[in-house]
């Protein structure tokens, strides 16, 4: 799985690296993207997907169908600015973010 972030979407590989499918287009909807710039799973098998311009974390399962956004754009605690990359370390997910 990789951010392709230029083109606002997920492309999914295959184990030898060729290119299997992708999803997600450019929008603020649930299913779109404005921007992703890093992916990461958790130990479930679910997608994390850092959504920069929408400033939020998307969850999919590993089919790519969208679960749920968690926080939302802001400057008060819970909120992030210009997330950039993820992180799941003993069920805690690190994020990291340029706007804040």
């Amino acid at each position: 799985f990789v951010a392709d972030t230029n083109n606002h979407r997920i492309q999914v590989l295959n184990k030898d690296l060729t290119y299997s499918h992708s999803f997600g287009k450019k929008g603020s909807s649930p299913e779109q993207f404005n921007e992703p710039y890093d992916v990461t799973f958790d130990k479930e098998g679910y997608l994390y997907v850092v959504d920069s311009l929408n400033h939020c974390i998307k969850t999919f399962t590993s089919t790519g169908q969208y679960i749920s956004t968690i926080s939302s754009h802001g400057s008060n605690p819970g909120q992030i600015k210009y997330p950039s990359s993820i992180i799941i370390d003993n069920n805690l997910l690190y994020v990291s973010e340029w706007g804040n």
